[in-house]
């Protein structure tokens, strides 16, 4: 064998081996829109031999005929116009499934200066349009949730100030409601968001509001999982009824005790309802208030707005009890401990 061939010989093994190589699908057409090469990752996804692919179109080797005739108007427009083109398309593999390619059609000149070839690279990209579509879901979901803490934000301020006596007691309202709000966020961000226990929003209310008096606080329940905007208005709830109970109810007397008790049953309607009961007692006697402020309005409106169930309120002389019951979503599972 001359050197000369030898050299091309070689050549062609290590060009060969790169081919074969690489995960993306090579391949080359003729003017006529026939395969005349194809690598072996592009035969896998086809699932046959080269034997029975060679020298054939995309029609005829299966493809879906909008997707041939896209194809042949592609490679037409390269040979007419010696530039590459682009594109992305889906397509089913022999072994995986329907997957998303991203490919290029680069012309092939040869000597006279037409395009005697069109070679061809195609690369799997379905994780990372999977990866793009999951990050444009969170950032619709993130823009979701910062405006509705915003709204929420807006409207305690504005709440507290209306219904504070002075600025000392607006900013003090406004720090206690932001903190208890922040604390929610906490509990559902170590969840990714996707719910929370009652059982630890409990938890995380009573410990905020009395430090240092958590046996004063009688939890009754097993775990048992809300969705993120549920456990928000259930946290935020919880936290007026502590500020109200510190300052005038059962937790303004050494004696006083709370009890929150909470049941997931099923109602005469078949749905999934979660029943809680606040309960105050060795407090100071009760009586209903000479007006409604926020925490009242907030837990008789807003929260029978936001958890789509009934609720109760009432100044009972022996404790003020509040009750709460709300149909939960399917997709949120209880947890027994």
């Amino acid at each position: 064998m001359p050197a000369q061939q030898e050299q091309n010989a070689a050549r062609w093994r290590i060009y060969e081996a790169l081919l074969q190589a690489t995960p993306d699908l090579l391949y080359v057409f003729d003017i006529q829109h026939r395969f005349i090469y194809a690598n072996d990752a592009l035969l896998t996804m086809w699932g046959m031999p080269w034997d029975d692919a060679r020298g054939r179109t995309c029609l005829e080797l299966g493809y879906e005929p909008w997707h041939a005739a896209m194809h042949d108007e592609e490679i037409d427009r390269v040979i007419a116009t010696g530039q590459p083109i682009r594109g992305e398309v889906p397509f089913p593999h022999q072994t995986k499934g329907t997957r998303i390619y991203e490919y290029i059609f680069t012309p092939v000149f040869g000597l006279d200066g037409n395009v005697e070839a069109i070679a061809g690279s195609t690369r799997d990209v379905t994780e990372r349009k999977q990866h793009e579509q999951h990050l444009e879901l969170l950032i619709n979901e993130l823009n979701h949730r910062v405006k509705n803490s915003l709204v929420m934000v807006q409207s305690l301020a504005r709440q507290s100030f209306n219904n504070a006596t002075s600025l000392e007691d607006a900013h003090e309202k406004i720090d206690s409601r932001l903190l208890a709000l922040s604390t929610a966020h906490d509990t559902l961000t170590r969840e990714n968001w996707q719910s929370a226990d009652i059982l630890e929003l409990a938890r995380d209310v009573s410990a905020l509001c009395e430090p240092d008096a958590s046996g004063r606080f009688v939890l009754e329940g097993t775990s048992c999982r809300v969705d993120p905007r549920r456990a928000l208005a259930l946290s935020m709830a919880l936290h007026e009824l502590c500020t109200n109970a510190v300052k005038y109810g059962a937790l303004s007397s050494p004696q006083g005790r709370v009890r929150i008790a909470w049941e997931r049953r099923v109602d005469v309607d078949g749905r999934d309802v979660l029943e809680l009961v606040w309960q105050e007692s060795g407090g100071p006697p009760v009586s209903p208030p000479a007006r409604k402020g926020f925490g009242s309005r907030l837990l008789e409106r807003g929260l029978k707005r936001d958890l789509d169930g009934d609720v109760d309120l009432a100044f009972d002389p022996a404790g003020v009890a509040f009750r709460v019951s709300m149909p939960l979503p399917a997709t949120v599972s209880e947890v027994i401990l």
